[in-house]
């Protein structure tokens, strides 16, 4: 994978890309799903159980009606899901032999990059809350620099969250030892 876009210094390389589980995009995209049938369920039941109910005066036909406005809600659900795919796929922590680099992507068009240098950080907690973040591995990263304003960074449902604390300590520790 090409790194251009991260303005790495000469010689930085990334030792690690940390993403959210895919148990979180799963989630988002199974809902869409779900309700990109909802109105067409929704709609045959009313036809099977209730008919009366779709006795509106509308002049035209009503079938065609609900076709224009099912697409219309087919559309919408469609393009969520590419959203939160992109959200999804563009919030991500890179990890190099000199800092964090932190992209926040918080809307479609709405991108925060932060970096923390190794010298700065203070802490790293680690929290997994459940069963199902226990059993596939999951948990949330939060990392803490020393700064005036002791700025708090964090990643919500990583995958392998202990693993990620321990090179970010093992990378803090490197450059603790060469100073």
């Amino acid at each position: 994978m090409s790194y251009e876009a991260l303005h790495l210094d000469p010689g930085e390389t990334v030792t690690l890309e940390v993403r959210k589980h895919w148990i979180v995009f799963f989630g988002q995209a199974v809902g869409l799903i779900f309700a990109g049938f909802f109105p067409f369920v929704l709609f045959t039941a009313i036809r099977m159980f209730a008919p009366s109910l779709l006795e509106i005066p509308i002049p035209g036909n009503k079938e065609a009606l609900f076709l224009f406005l099912y697409s219309l809600w087919l559309l919408s659900t469609w393009i969520s899901f590419f959203v939160n795919w992109t959200k999804y796929y563009l919030d991500v922590w890179y990890v190099t032999e000199k800092r964090i680099i932190i992209i926040d992507q918080r809307k479609i068009f709405d991108r925060e990059v932060s970096n923390i240098r190794f010298d700065k950080v203070q802490d790293v907690t680690v929290v997994v809350n459940g069963f199902f973040p226990t059993i596939l591995g999951f948990g949330n990263v939060k990392v803490q620099t020393a700064s005036e304003d002791s700025t708090e960074f964090s990643i919500t449902t990583v995958r392998h969250p202990q693993q990620v604390r321990k090179i970010i300590f093992g990378k803090h520790n490197e450059i603790g030892d060469r100073d």
